[in-house]
Parts: structure tokens; sequence; C-alpha cells
């Protein structure tokens, strides 16, 4: 029996920035990922209030399938983690692209729901098979929508290609008018239609 693929949900709301519904968004995701056909097939993990010295732990414990990042970025396209203290922090991307460089074995899929954080998606995929950034600031209607929408998908054994373009699909569906503002970014080399994170169900199997 194959290991479930674990989706380690990371995220950081620090003192001083813009209150995200977090809460909402890993419930959504647990919801989406309940009532899936392939539940069974993935173990959600959650760390919140993540500081820069959890990552590397939290990465070596849980040994994630897929990252998810969601909270903050700025302008300059860092995501924002927090301090002992709470307050917010910027990472430099090319320290995150390196700690994933370093722990890149297990980890297929990376989701940054945070604003501007293309630029960090583009720095993780020189290393990792599929990664979503998101081009401008994203409200938290359209990154729950979005994120409920790609796991679901994934739930029921779609390919990467598919539950990134239904993620952006529902958030049309929604009535919300961001669904160009996720981006998916592959690795050189790799089709993400071929990329798949849990076998579809065999009806010849019991």
């Amino acid at each position: 029996m194959s290991r479930a693929a674990t989706i380690l949900f990371l995220s950081a709301n620090p003192s001083g920035t813009t209150r995200l519904a977090l809460d909402h968004e890993v419930r959504e995701i647990e919801q989406r990922l309940r009532a899936s056909e392939l539940r069974g097939a993935f173990r959600l993990e959650q760390a919140w209030a993540t500081r820069a010295s959890d990552l590397q732990e939290c990465l070596l414990r849980h040994r994630p399938t897929i990252v998810h990042f969601s909270g903050h970025g700025n302008s300059s396209g860092e995501l924002l983690l927090e301090d002992e203290a709470g307050r917010a922090v910027p990472v430099q991307a090319s320290a995150i692209a390196t700690l994933f460089r370093v722990l890149r074995r297990d980890i297929r899929c990376v989701l940054l729901n945070a604003c501007f954080s293309e630029t960090q998606a583009r720095a993780i995929a020189e290393h990792i098979e599929c990664v979503i950034g998101m081009t401008i600031a994203v409200d938290d209607r359209s990154a729950i929508a979005f994120a409920g929408a790609f796991y679901q998908a994934l739930g029921y054994g779609e390919d990467v290609k598919s539950a990134f373009e239904l993620g952006c699909n529902q958030i049309g569906l929604t009535g919300l008018a961001q669904s160009d503002v996720p981006r998916l970014v592959v690795r050189d080399g790799v089709r993400s239609e071929d990329v798949r994170l849990a076998a579809p169900h065999d009806p010849g199997r019991p």
C-alpha cells in the first residue's frame, strides 16, 4: 500500500498585516479532501504562525509531497513570516529556493497562496516540479475558492495542470474577478499534465 501524500499547510499572519481568513482556508481544504474519492490518499498537516526558524524542521519532520503556504507576500516577491514577537519578517526568495533545493526529495508541488508570490514560485520551480504563485494581491475569497477547488481535483485523481485550471475556474464561478491571478510555474523538462499526486480509483480493486 502506497504512503499517503502529505500536504503541509504553513501559515503566517504577522501582527500589523491585514488579517486573513486562514482558518476558513484550511477548513475548506479539509472538507474538500474529506468529500473526495481519494480522501485516504492525502494527509493534511498544519503549522501556524510560521517563523523562518520553523521551516527546516517542518519540512524535515513531515516530509511533505505538497507544501502549501498561506499568508502575505510583499511587492518584492518575498514571503512574510513571523519573528518571535509575531511581527512580519520578509524572507529572501533565494533562501527559500535553496531550502527547497536541499529538501526536494519528497516535494512535488508547492502552492504559495500569498500576494505577489510569483517571483518566489519561479525561484522554487528551479528545483520542484510544479509551483503555484500569485501575480498580484489576492483577496481571501479568491484564495479560498482556488485552494478548495485545487485540492478537490487532486482528491479525485486529477493531474496538477487540471487541478490548477479548475482552481482558477472556481474563482470565476464564484463571481470573482481574479481568476487570472494564480500562475503555475513548471520546472524545465516537466509536463504538469503528467504530474499526478494521487492515483485515480481503479474500479477493478476493492
